[in-house]
């Protein structure tokens, strides 16, 4: 397959005739807070003290291309490109990691034409997470017994949950429990966290169910 990345479900190839030669995705750098201790050995690691979890920067990405098409085209190209992109906030999609997309902004960082051929550098100002393609849902019904647990998987980026209960239903989560009616409902003292979550929905038999979140991983 022709190197290439997915802009908006546009082709960097297919749609503006360029051909990526690298790319550099870093992981986003971990904002961590340490407090130097005047008198004593080491420092005060306040990281987590408020959020209870590390909080990151945001990553700077680079996509390299060389301009394929003829060179009556480079013109309009680069124009319906840097309209497309150029200060835009956008969603990025690699062929090496297809199930993920990561979100920015854009801007043309570089253009530079040596003889026949013209190179385009493209920098994105992403978010810290990458996001999974399509949003997690776990669906089903309540059974006869009048109550179902759910081991909840989520992956590295704490969420709130969407839960939607068709009937009045009782919420359980880390020894809480929470009462709503019929409707979608996104509690905020429920968050997934990485890994496995426990959730207790009880209802009378037959409720439908849907907890739908977006997982971002590191």
């Amino acid at each position: 397959m022709v190197p290439m990345i997915l802009i908006d479900n546009k082709s960097t190839f297919d749609d503006f005739q360029m051909i990526m030669t690298s790319y550099s995705i870093p992981p986003p750098t971990p904002k961590i807070k340490l407090i130097d201790l005047p008198i004593g050995d080491g420092s005060i690691d306040l990281t987590e003290a408020i959020y209870g979890d590390i909080s990151y920067e945001d990553r700077e990405c680079e996509f390299n291309f060389v301009f394929l098409g003829p060179i009556e085209d480079r013109a309009p190209q680069l124009e319906l490109l840097s309209a497309f992109v150029h200060g835009r906030r956008r969603k990025v999609i690699t062929l090496d990691d297809p199930g993920h997309y990561y979100i920015g902004r854009m801007t043309i960082s570089a253009y530079e034409k040596e003889g026949a051929s013209v190179a385009i550098q493209l920098t994105m100002i992403a978010e810290p997470y990458k996001y999974k393609l399509n949003q997690t849902k776990v669906t089903g019904t309540i059974p006869a017994a009048g109550s179902v647990n759910l081991d909840v998987k989520n992956a590295r980026m704490r969420v709130i949950p969407k839960i939607t209960v068709s009937a009045a239903a009782t919420i359980s989560h880390a020894g809480n429990n929470y009462s709503v009616q019929a409707g979608t409902w996104k509690l905020t003292n429920i968050v997934l966290a990485e890994g496995s979550n426990i959730l207790t929905i009880t209802a009378a038999q037959g409720t439908a169910y849907t907890i739908e979140y977006q997982e971002g991983a590191i």
